[in-house]
């Protein structure tokens, strides 16, 4: 997983409440509807973002696809997400998607 420095921790906190519209890291604007938040999130699965991964499983799972959310959440485990890992264990545990 990755740690990040207080100062960018603020940020992200300021941004989820609404203060800051920018990401702390990439200085992009936050995305304003559901097709531009799939697009950045595509293309941090392409750069191998295990949280971008874990996301797109959780949405899956959110949607009753079990067996697609498996699937990323595996991606995101093997890249070493501790929370995909949990995941996993709840749709094993459900026998969802297995």
């Amino acid at each position: 997983s990755k740690v990040i420095c207080d100062g960018c921790d603020y940020a992200n906190d300021l941004r989820l409440v609404g203060t800051l519209k920018q990401c702390p890291f990439c200085r992009e604007f936050a995305p304003s509807s559901d097709e531009e938040s799939y697009k950045q999130r595509m293309k941090r699965i392409k750069a191998n973002d295990a949280d971008a991964m874990r996301q797109e499983g959780s949405l899956n799972y959110r949607k009753g696809n079990y067996i697609s959310a498996l699937m990323w959440y595996n991606k995101a485990a093997e890249l070493g997400d501790v929370d995909a890992h949990y995941k996993l264990s709840l749709l094993y545990h459900e026998g969802q998607g297995v």
